[in-house]
């Protein structure tokens, strides 16, 4: 059965076309409990209108129009946010952590003793796998045919298991507690001071990332792995397969690596508070450059 969200009503419409290709993209603001558009370009931008109202968290598709969304202390999947004809259905699970595949079309869901992987176009789980006892998941992902991916860790270390045929099937390993992202036939595994690089048959590749550490978020972009570190030395790392890490220095210890729904960018750290600090990552020039993305008026 498919409801009306009428508690996520485009406020301030992004256009008849939704959220999608519009602005700079869109993120979720705790603060003003709202999905709000992010104006201008990055350098320049700063948020802007609400494109959802009574959000209490959010996990936004790469294209902006579909969510994971919490309201009324009920975690909901929204199709055609920032419309008003937006359809929602309820999960029914407490949702801990997400990631959209890179098409939009599927999301990874993991909460407590559960592990999912959601359809957004036909509005339903697709897979809901056991976890087996006492294994603690560091990460998720999912790839765009729906195939669940998830980083385990085991309190020193964390290996790579992909979903399939009904069984998990183990792909890689990397120290400490590793973060996970996927995309086409490639998985990359951070962790603490090494990265590995895994295709259909396993591990194709490692590469020292120069850090302790593991990473606060990484992400395949544009044929690169973009690693986000904090800690006393936050920056932005990135390379290549097969080439050097290159290095940006960040003034913020960034908390995530995630797309900016609608845009091109990538959002490192949102407001959980007021005044806490936005910050996205953008690719111009040849390189990556960081920005300071002011909040506005809203609170």
């Amino acid at each position: 059965m498919r409801v009306a969200a009428a508690a996520l009503l485009a406020v301030s419409a992004w256009g008849q076309g939704g959220v999608e290709g519009v602005r700079s993209g869109a993120l979720f603001d705790a603060p003003a409990r709202a999905v709000r558009v992010v104006e201008g370009v990055p350098g320049a931008a700063h948020l802007g209108g609400v494109v959802a109202e009574g959000v209490e968290a959010a996990w936004l598709s790469p294209a902006g129009g579909a969510a994971l969304v919490k309201t009324g202390g009920e975690w909901f999947a929204v199709r055609g946010l920032g419309r008003e004809e937006a359809e929602r259905r309820e999960l029914g699970v407490e949702v801990a952590a997400a990631r959209w595949s890179a098409n939009g079309r599927y999301v990874a869901v993991a909460g407590g003793e559960f592990l999912g992987v959601w359809d957004g176009e036909a509005m339903e789980w697709v897979a809901r796998p056991d976890l087996g006892e006492g294994r603690e998941a560091a990460d998720v992902a999912v790839t765009d045919s729906g195939e669940l991916w998830v980083s385990w860790h085991d309190g020193e270390s964390s290996w790579l298991e992909a979903w399939r045929d009904g069984q998990w099937q183990e792909m890689g390993r990397a120290a400490g507690r590793a973060k996970l992202a996927v995309q086409g036939g490639t998985a990359v595994l951070a962790g603490a001071g090494e990265a590995v690089l895994i295709g259909e048959g396993g591990e194709t590749g490692r590469v020292s990332t120069g850090r302790n550490d593991a990473p606060a978020g990484v992400m395949l972009s544009g044929g690169m792995v973009v690693a986000a570190y904090g800690g006393e030395s936050p920056e932005l790392v990135w390379w290549r397969p097969g080439g050097a890490p290159q290095r940006l220095s960040l003034d913020f210890s960034p908390e995530r690596v995630e797309r900016l729904a609608g845009g091109q960018g990538l959002v490192l750290k949102r407001r959980e508070k007021a005044g806490d600090e936005i910050w996205v990552a953008v690719w111009r020039d040849g390189q990556w450059a960081v920005f300071f993305v002011p909040a506005g008026d809203q609170q």
